[in-house]
């Protein structure tokens, strides 16, 4: 009878056991279930994944890795999505998201070169360099296409109704620093191609031989709108029979900064000097002191590193940041 006994408790023990295992199961995988990665863009150069808060966790660590390739990219955030950029076209990247306890993987292709998103660039094979003498894009590279469009081609009614002077469809590979310019004067905004529908950015202009200037990074339409308030002088009406594109970027002098305090909206290279050498990466959310302005660029410190950053995706946190 007590040896009964003894089998009696090993076996209800081992039954026990079998149900704790069961119940860890069930429990990992609806954690499984309430935490899901998804895609939500992807582009030729950019990935956006999206997932649902599923644990207490208010950092998330995210790795981007390229199939075939060692090298990891890696990022922190505290919102529940993230954005890659300056990827390769057509190539396979996993993409894993931990939240201390837990991790989620998923493999993503970015959209190939030759992949049409508009129907409108199928039969346009103008080029940069076959644009009329009133527009003029430099910084672009052989396989940077671009496109005049009209109001109709813009599209947005808010545009429309600010008064669409001119506009240029730039995409297919748009490298860092493009710079577009128009003949006439005017308000310039970015359609990002990057969303849908595309988000109107406003641009920061300058002035370069007698044009109306501005810079872009990423693929999209640029739009020259009626000045807010109307001009001292206007421009004069005829046009030049060619204009030469500028050979260099133009130069500016530093203007320091006081107790500025800047957050990135995006991830971002450092490069040593202004439109210089690439010696890091400054990541999406990370909050930085702005030690100055130079033309385009913020001097800024990360990590112990000293560099400049472009000054289009940057929030400000405190001070006066130009």
């Amino acid at each position: 009878m007590y040896r009964m006994s003894i089998r009696s408790m090993y076996c209800a023990s081992i039954v026990l056991c079998l149900m704790f295992a069961m119940l860890a199961t069930v429990s990992a995988q609806a954690s499984e279930r309430a935490w899901r990665l998804r895609v939500s863009h992807v582009s030729r150069s950019t990935i956006t994944v999206k997932w649902e808060r599923g644990s207490q966790s208010s950092e998330f660590n995210v790795y981007l890795k390229q199939e075939g390739e060692e090298r990891v990219v890696f990022g922190t955030t505290n919102a529940t999505s993230y954005r890659f950029r300056l990827l390769t076209p057509g190539e396979t990247y996993t993409i894993s998201v931990h939240d201390g306890a837990a991790r989620l993987t998923i493999s993503v292709t970015t959209k190939r070169k030759l992949d049409v998103e508009a129907p409108r660039h199928v039969d346009t094979p103008d080029t940069c360099r076959q644009l009329p003498p009133r527009i003029v894009v430099t910084g672009d590279m052989e396989n940077t296409r671009c496109q005049v469009v009209d109001a109709a081609g813009v599209g947005r009614s808010e545009l429309i109704e600010r008064g669409v002077i001119d506009a240029v469809d730039v995409w297919n590979y748009v490298p860092e620093f493009v710079e577009v310019c128009f003949l006439n004067a005017g308000d310039m905004v970015l359609m990002d191609a990057d969303y849908a529908p595309r988000m109107v950015m406003e641009m920061d202009t300058h002035q370069r031989d007698g044009m109306t200037c501005g810079m872009i990074d990423r693929e999209g339409t640029v739009v020259l709108l009626e000045p807010a308030a109307p001009a001292a002088a206007p421009a004069t009406v005829e046009q030049p029979a060619a204009v030469a594109a500028p050979a260099t970027l133009p130069t500016f002098d530093a203007i320091p900064l006081t107790d500025c305090q800047i957050k990135l909206v995006s991830t971002l290279y450092l490069r040593a000097e202004p439109a210089g050498e690439i010696i890091g990466l400054v990541w999406l959310n990370s909050e930085v002191p702005a030690f100055e302005i130079n033309g385009y660029w913020y001097k800024i410190e990360f990590e112990g590193v000293t560099g400049y950053i472009s000054r289009y995706h940057r929030e400000v946190l405190h001070g006066n940041c130009g």
